[in-house]
């Protein structure tokens, strides 16, 4: 009795898993408007990446920051519609520049804000933004040695993890 409730359960697994890869198959190679299987074509996308060095600010005493936002344009974007990419990095520069500190005291809530607001200004579909904070050394207890960031992302896109520079 035993041996037959373990061979149920085997192929009952062993057909639940067939299923389970099968659907996984049809899925991947369908496109999304059910419409048959996806091609090359069907999944392009354009994307844009950019980087703003040794940006200093006045918040939280007055920190150096780099900047580094990747984002993908809306689907069918034509090439005239692509923005110049200088106008977002003065947008976010300007934001940067004018943020409030009471109002934002962490990072993160300046970099969700900003991130906010480049994609809701451009035809971005999707968009991650690192706002890196260089590490300072302090007397204590003020002393922040090393890097930190914060990563905003907003839409299907990897979050971007660029890492600081190794310590000396």
């Amino acid at each position: 009795m035993a041996t037959r409730r373990l061979i149920a359960t085997v192929v009952g697994l062993v057909g639940i898993g067939a299923l389970l890869i099968v659907s996984f198959l049809l899925g991947a190679h369908s496109r999304p408007d059910g419409r048959g299987m996806a091609t090359h074509a069907d999944v392009a996308s354009r994307d844009f990446m950019f980087q703003v060095i040794g940006v200093n600010t006045r918040n939280q005493g007055g920190h150096t920051l780099n900047l580094f936002f990747h984002y993908r344009y809306n689907d069918g974007i034509t090439d005239n519609a692509i923005p110049d990419y200088t106008k977002i990095r003065k947008q976010a520069l300007d934001y940067l520049s004018g943020a409030e500190i009471s109002t934002n005291p962490y990072w993160e809530v300046l970099n969700h804000h900003l991130c906010t607001q480049l994609k809701a200004s451009y035809p971005i579909q999707a968009i991650s933004c690192e706002l890196q904070v260089v590490g300072v050394e302090n007397p204590p207890p003020h002393d922040e040695p090393g890097y930190r960031s914060s990563i905003e992302t907003i839409g299907n896109i990897e979050p971007l993890a660029v890492p600081g520079p190794p310590a000396p």
